[in-house]
């Protein structure tokens, strides 16, 4: 009796422990389908056709070299709508495995724990070149001290030149390495009234505002952790300068897009994604199709560089991922798949994360949209002003402490009288002020 209970027993802890084996061996060879989450159109604000084509295309291209793993991607959902899309999504503990990140959220993000840190990951057996990468648009998806993000994308702005209507006024387009003062002196000689009615009709520039001066001034807003800022520097006041008298020409005349759509400015800051828009298929009957332009450097201060704002879509790990090795496999493969990043290059109007894609011979012919008349605009331009352009800081109250120094430094465009130290040390404690009330302020 005891020897048949032993043998009965014996025979079940076989049978449980073979069904262990056979459950195991399922679980390694069962579908896996990794969630990723990206909003539709582009990140750039500018028109894209069939833009989750070019995600499906990274999908299915990924699932290929990955037996077994397909990617789920939720279509349809508009930037506006996203954040809080994502958010509910979180809130819910149903978190993609791999998600794009705004810069508004990034900072929060990664304070709730919601975010993977991937330094392990990318220094591991399994890890990436952060070299092969440029290194402005990495530094964004630096939070805390660690990588929590990794950049898809990279967008620099860059300075319009309406080329006709300086030839027309015997201008020379400025060379490389030219001043706030060589922009202000184009300014004066173009600013008139043309049909003599006695009303400026013919402008300088539009849409350039004195963030763009003050990143080529040189100046530093904030550290990079959010913590303290700095709103009464030298660099800020030459830029805020220049706004006053770029402002002053205009002789109280609102300078507007049609002034411009019509080639009556000779400059204009933009990103490369309007530039690559307005100049490539299926955008051949141009927005700006009455005169020649092309893009150059942003201008520089006295103590500053050519430098320019630089912003980069960012992608990071769930921490509550079930397949974090996947996921990170499928991170990679967005940042640095040298054919995918190709491929956005070619038919989406953004720039590579991954230099070497900026490096091939035929990027600048990409860049041009197929205009021989863009002559200055090559991609070794582009690679330089990214490489050594500005990115925004990424912290939870920047957004709301940028909107509160833009409002006040506007007023002082025509301002011309102010004493600019009194009006920054004011600017200065506002945002101060208004960092603490986030408790980002040491």
């Amino acid at each position: 009796m005891r020897a048949h209970r032993g043998r009965t027993l014996l025979l079940l802890c076989t049978a449980l422990l073979a069904a262990a084996v056979i459950r195991t061996a399922r679980r390694g060879t069962d579908p896996v389908t990794l969630e990723f989450a990206v909003f539709n159109g582009s990140n750039w604000n500018v028109a894209v056709q069939d833009s989750f084509v070019i995600v499906q295309e990274a999908m299915k291209r990924f699932g290929e070299s990955h037996p077994g793993v397909s990617v789920h991607c939720v279509s349809g959902i508009p930037k506006s709508d996203y954040s809080e899309w994502l958010s509910r999504k979180i809130l819910t503990d149903d978190a993609p495995d791999v998600m794009v990140v705004l810069n508004e959220d990034a900072d929060r993000f990664v304070k709730l724990g919601i975010l993977r840190n991937l330094d392990p990951l990318i220094e591991g057996s399994d890890g990436i070149d952060t070299g092969a990468l440029f290194q402005t648009a990495l530094r964004m998806g630096r939070l805390s001290g660690h990588q929590y993000c990794l950049p898809i994308e990279t967008m620099p702005n860059l300075m319009f030149v309406n080329k006709s209507l300086l030839q027309k006024e015997g201008i020379d387009v400025p060379s490389t390495g030219y001043t706030f003062e060589d922009l202000y002196r184009i300014c004066v000689q173009v600013t008139k009234d043309t049909d003599g009615d006695g009303v400026v009709d013919q402008f300088g520039i539009y849409k350039y505002g004195w963030l763009d001066a003050a990143v080529s001034a040189g100046a530093k807003l904030f550290s990079d952790d959010g913590r303290s800022c700095n709103f009464n520097s030298e660099e800020l006041k030459e830029a805020i300068a220049l706004m006053q008298q770029l402002t002053a020409l205009n002789q109280g005349q609102t300078v507007t897009q049609e002034d411009f759509d019509d080639g009556r400015v000779a400059f204009m800051p933009l990103s490369l994604a309007e530039y690559r828009t307005y100049k490539s298929y299926p955008y051949k009957i141009k927005k700006y199709s009455s005169f020649q332009w092309d893009c150059i450097e942003m201008p520089r201060g006295g103590g500053g560089e050519n430098q320019s704002r630089v912003d980069s879509l960012l992608a990071g790990i769930s921490s509550r991922s079930r397949h974090p090795d996947l996921a990170w496999a499928f991170l990679k493969f967005l940042s640095s798949d040298e054919a995918l990043q190709t491929e956005f290059f070619h038919t989406m109007p953004t720039v590579p994360v991954l230099k070497k894609v900026l490096e091939a011979d035929d990027a600048s012919d990409v860049l041009r949209g197929g205009n021989d008349e863009a002559g200055s605009l090559d991609s070794a331009l582009v690679s330089d002003v990214i490489e050594n352009g500005r990115s925004e800081p990424v912290f939870e109250a920047y957004q709301s402490a940028m909107a509160l120094a833009d409002a006040e430094l506007k007023q002082l465009y025509g301002a011309q009288d102010a004493d600019l130290d009194v009006e920054l040390r004011s600017v200065q404690q506002k945002v101060r002020n208004a960092l603490t009330q986030y408790g980002t302020d040491s």
